[in-house]
């Protein structure tokens, strides 16, 4: 095995914890009930891969989301609910990886959307103190990249602008499909499943 020189995290569960039990309760409150026919971690309606791209605004995800679903719901009333997965940081995989910064090249590859990020990095600074961005060497986010895991061509697109070799990169995600996408292109993997911490279970030398 090559020697590992970069690390690529992901963002919710691994550094971030998000719940989508709550997220559904919270669309159920609001009228719409087994939201999970609508939006789970690898399959949704389009309007959410194409809010993840950034292909859309928040004005247009809320404009459209009420004609998608016949319903007539406030922009604060859809950004709540769609906010509700979002939990917290998880401090001690943080404290991880600003421990081993000096080490590897650290980057964050996160499919997320303009909505989340309006939420969870000025969080970062409420509940961590500093920049959660300034954690990596560049952070990349599916909505400004315009391009989303599990797409080989995105992680490709990574490595050739970093100048990165895939051998000497783990790629860390919550997400079976994207760590098999990951592993396609060369890259060495951890999927970090419930229970498993950055801390205690990337094995790196």
């Amino acid at each position: 095995m090559a020697t590992t020189k970069n690390l690529i995290f992901d963002l919710g569960n691994v550094l971030y914890d998000i719940d989508f039990v709550k997220m559904y309760k919270a669309f159920d409150d609001l009228g719409i009930p087994n939201f999970a026919n609508h939006f789970t971690l690898n399959k949704s309606d389009q309007i959410f891969f194409d809010l993840e791209k950034g292909l859309i605004t928040e004005e247009a995800f809320c404009t459209g989301f009420n004609a998608l679903y016949n319903l007539s719901l406030t922009k604060e009333q859809i950004i709540g609910a769609w906010n509700a997965l979002l939990i917290g940081y998880r401090k001690e995989s943080i404290d991880w990886v600003k421990d081993h910064n000096s080490k590897y090249a650290t980057f964050l590859y996160s499919n997320t959307n303009q909505i989340h990020y309006d939420h969870f990095i000025p969080q970062f600074s409420r509940e961590v103190g500093g920049n959660f961005e300034n954690l990596f060497k560049t952070p990349y986010f599916s909505h400004k990249m315009g391009q989303r895991k599990p797409d080989p061509a995105s992680f490709l697109h990574i490595l050739e602008k970093e100048g990165l070799i895939a051998e000497e990169t783990i790629f860390i995600d919550d997400n079976e499909p994207n760590v098999i996408a990951a592993a396609s292109v060369g890259m060495q993997v951890l999927f970090l499943q419930p229970g498993m911490r950055v801390e205690n279970d990337l094995l790196v030398c």
